[in-house]
């Protein structure tokens, strides 16, 4: 729906950018995508953690996965803006994302395939792993750069930021439940369910971790809240991002949208009432 708006852009559709979702975390080089898209190389196996000198490693690009990567050791996937620093002193970095990324906003269809980063005002990048990326995401989207190619070292040149975060978050029994269907019915594998409910507390631990060291703005969005009323919530979500958010902008956003369910959840609600708080009794004690 954000990027509905005359004002913000995205990367498109999948015939666009060839990744499922046009999720950019699958098409870029920078950082990994944690396994998501490879756990057909595991057999959706366990997070395959390894001992290496005493510690927890991860050595196979395609360990983690959806639905239990946030699980994964912390030094492996929460990136912040110490543990990759070096990345974060070399410009390249920026350059690398930017070719990545930049065609496909500046080519999106909505603008007639040409001038998107001239004429959007907003710039969206929607990847779930952002979730766990959000401090190196920052320091590497506002870098510093001179004139030369070098990167400036005052501390009053990284205060100024122009990124801004947007969280959306979803009931955890009705999130797992999600993941769980999408698991089996799109990609032919199981999850343990205890395994994802871990991975949902342990990525909202990330995002509240990075949400209180960020630079950028934040805002925190619940799935329920918006599909309550879509128009109320756009309306602040665009006014968070600082684009025209009157009447006539939220309608017809919500137009080209189409039909949004009021109560999503209402059918994981249901399956957890009907056996699943019997089935999973011991995680409510945990």
């Amino acid at each position: 729906a954000i990027t509905s708006h005359p004002e913000v852009v995205g990367f498109g559709d999948r015939f666009a950018t060839g990744a499922d979702f046009s999720e950019g975390v699958l098409f870029q080089d920078l950082y990994p995508a944690f396994g998501v898209g490879l756990e057909f190389r595991t057999n959706f196996a366990g997070a395959g953690i390894k001992k290496v000198k005493g510690q927890d490693v991860v050595t196979d690009a395609s360990q983690g996965g959806l639905g239990q990567y946030a699980l994964l050791p912390e030094s492996y996937v929460h990136w912040t803006k110490e543990n990759h620093k070096g990345k974060l002193d070399d410009p390249t970095s920026l350059s690398m994302l930017m070719n990545r990324f930049a065609p496909h906003w500046d080519q999106n269809k909505k603008y007639g395939g040409e001038g998107g980063l001239k004429k959007a005002k907003v710039w969206v990048e929607k990847s779930p792993q952002n979730a766990v990326l959000s401090l190196f995401l920052e320091g590497v989207y506002n870098m510093p750069i001179l004139e030369d190619g070098s990167i400036a070292q005052s501390s009053a040149a990284t205060k100024k930021t122009g990124t801004k975060f947007l969280y959306m978050t979803r009931h955890p029994i009705a999130n797992v439940y999600a993941t769980d269907i999408f698991i089996q019915q799109a990609m032919g594998g199981k999850r343990d369910f205890e395994v994802m409910l871990r991975n949902y507390i342990q990525l909202h631990k990330y995002m509240q971790m990075d949400a209180k060291e960020l630079n950028s703005p934040v805002m925190w969005v619940k799935l329920e809240d918006f599909t309550e009323n879509p128009s109320k919530m756009l309306k602040r979500i665009f006014s968070f991002l600082e684009v025209p958010s009157d009447e006539d902008i939220v309608r017809n956003v919500l137009e080209e949208v189409g039909q949004i369910k009021s109560n999503p959840n209402s059918k994981y609600v249901s399956q957890w009432c009907e056996g699943g708080a019997e089935t999973h009794k011991d995680l409510i004690t945990k």
